[in-house]
């Protein structure tokens, strides 16, 4: 048996991935990196065990409990009544008048309320709705009564001494009710995680300041404060650092005195100015930096201080060199410092609940690297069974992209060693917390020409610009891809028989998509551009966007600023398919059966 593979005595360059199994890397890099990062920071010491204190359940909300919490006593503390009505005793309805009513004299039943105590002689709640008292006093009851009905026995909900929330759980608004009604005044919790958060760069100013040429603000410090918060912890931004070196060490060493974990934002590529590696590797160790990953590739983890460190005193600190790159900060966040807070708060692993969508488009991804796709998610109609599915659509991957991590609603893991996928293939993204999941994206393949550019224009004038996604391809795939039930529309050109489209081009999709709607946008040299929508889906909200645009004056006129185009027909509905469909709209129509029949709107 071989020893296992020690770690270099110097850091990594930039691209390189220091790990104990280079085979686990290039199967699972992000997961390895993760690893031979805890590995180094056990090595210095790090525990990562937080201390704990007591806090009013009235304010517990989003901590982590440090023990499990039982209840003090049960809940319902007593037998309750669970219906307005009479508490009565089941042995004493014996008998009664021929049509079944029950009649009982006022000392054989209590009058009572939703909540109450039910009186220990009592084992049964008849509901004010079967009740009927006389003028003398009487309760006439109708129905059956049965023993036990409508009675809560004390614990049904929360038995004394069981246990209500177990250690290591985040506390929801309807947990901290729980614990109160338990008996509870106040929680056991782990102490908050402090982050201190160290945006660098000499091109880098806060928030609000005034911008001259090549300066940008520090809105990575934004995101990752929010992120850190989200995830129960505190946190700190400091002042920026200029890119030297010596001042980004002081204040990393300033900040791990008292935070928790340091993160360091921007310099952590390979870069004139890029200093985070060589100031961790100063102040501790450097333990990975580069994971093969996109985006997020130049991220360095390491640790400062504890037991590798020069400086005595100094305790063990991990530290996460951030890339600059908004894209790519949220990514080393998600994999390396949540994961890493999780286990601070021994929280466990995170629920990742993923759906199951299809892609609206071929994916290409790079085989040497675990990339995470941003996408937006559309529900989409099939056209011949009328089943809903959920489209996945992927959104541009600049790291840079600020624009994009507003928009993203799921998150597509593509393994390293996936080339990608073609469209149609079923994945599995995972919806982001708080996105607007399949918030309104409308998807339409096809022709892109001058009067579908102006289209799209305006259908997302006032949307974001991921919710319309139009995928340009000829006129055989656009079909294809709507009867896959992979877009809402498929733009294409089709003769005109008159001022309208032909009949007979018509009936071809008919026969592919089953009963369409053909939806007009211009007409164009003896043809007219069409959105083709499936019969099934013509209620849609996607479509009935679509359909608004064509008609309005804004669109016609943009037309009458481009060459060669009409307006005439633009937002004219046609609806075409089996005469048996259409019967009620065309009854005067001697077509064949079987023939394709049309109707206008």
């Amino acid at each position: 048996m071989t020893s296992p593979r020690p770690e270099p005595d110097t850091p990594p360059r930039a691209g390189e991935h220091a790990c104990a199994d280079a085979d686990r890397v290039a199967a699972e890099p992000v997961a390895e990196a993760f690893r031979t990062w805890m590995r180094a920071c056990a090595r210095a010491g790090w525990a990562g065990v937080l201390g704990v204190e007591t806090v009013a359940v009235t304010t517990a909300r989003g901590r982590v409990t440090a023990e499990p919490v039982r209840a003090r006593w049960s809940v319902p503390a007593y037998r309750a009544a669970a219906m307005d009505g009479i508490a009565v005793t089941t042995t004493q309805l014996s008998g009664g008048a021929a049509d079944g009513t029950i009649r009982l004299s006022p000392e054989n039943f209590d009058p009572v309320d939703t909540g109450d105590v039910v009186p220990s002689a009592r084992d049964a709640v008849v509901m004010r709705e079967q009740v009927t008292f006389t003028q003398s006093g009487f309760a006439e009851i109708s129905g059956p009564v049965i023993a036990g009905r409508h009675i809560r026995p004390v614990g049904e909900d929360i038995e004394a001494g069981a246990v209500v929330l177990p250690a290591g759980h985040r506390v929801r608004p309807a947990d901290a009710a729980a614990v109160a009604a338990a008996g509870h005044l106040s929680v056991l919790v782990r102490r908050r995680p402090k982050v201190a958060i160290l945006p660098t760069g000499d091109e880098v100013r806060p928030v609000g300041a005034s911008l001259a040429p090549g300066e940008i603000l520090d809105t990575n410090s934004i995101m990752l404060a929010g992120m850190a918060e989200g995830a129960g912890c505190s946190t700190e931004t400091l002042p920026v650092a200029p890119d030297v070196p010596d001042q980004i060490a002081a204040a990393v060493a300033e900040a791990a005195r008292t935070a928790d974990l340091v993160l360091v934002i921007a310099g952590s590529s390979a870069g004139r100015d890029d200093h985070t590696s060589s100031v961790i590797s100063r102040l501790g160790r450097v333990a990975v930096h580069g994971v093969a990953m996109r985006p997020g590739h130049p991220v360095v983890l390491g640790v400062v201080g504890g037991a590798e460190d020069n400086r005595p005193g100094m305790v063990a600190v991990p530290v996460v060199g951030i890339p600059g790159y908004p894209a790519s900060a949220e990514r080393a966040f998600s994999c390396f410092v949540h994961p890493l807070l999780r286990r601070i708060l021994e929280t466990g692993a995170a629920g990742e609940h993923a759906l199951a969508a299809r892609l609206a488009a071929p994916v290409v991804s790079a085989e040497h690297v675990e990339e995470y796709l941003r996408v937006r998610l559309a529900r989409v109609v099939a056209p011949r069974t009328g089943q809903l599915n959920l489209v996945a659509v992927a959104l541009p991957r600049g790291a840079g992209a600020l624009g994009t991590l507003a928009q993203t609603e799921a998150m597509l893991r593509i393994p390293a060693g996936d080339a990608g996928y073609p469209a149609g293939t079923t994945v599995r993204p995972v919806p982001l917390h708080g996105a607007a999941f399949a918030g309104g994206t409308t998807i339409v393949t096809g022709l892109r020409s001058p009067a579908t550019d102006a289209l799209t224009d305006l259908l997302g004038a006032d949307r974001p610009i991921a919710a319309v996604h139009w995928q340009p391809c000829d006129e055989h795939a656009a079909i294809e891809a709507l009867a896959d039930g992979l877009c809402h529309a498929a733009a294409v050109r089709i003769d005109l028989a008159g001022e309208r489209p032909d009949e007979r081009s018509a009936a071809g999709l008919v026969e592919r998509l089953g009963p369409v709607t053909l939806l007009e946008l211009a007409h164009l040299a003896g043809q007219a551009e069409v959105l083709v929508i499936p019969a099934a889906a013509f209620d849609s909200r996607a479509i009935e966007d679509l359909r608004t645009v064509p008609r309005s004056i804004g669109y016609r006129r943009a037309l009458r600023e481009l060459p060669g185009y009409t307006g005439r027909g633009a937002g004219h509905e046609t609806w075409h398919g089996p005469a048996a469909d259409l019967e009620d709209l065309n009854s005067d129509s001697d077509l064949a059966d079987g023939a394709t029949r049309c109707a206008t709107r």
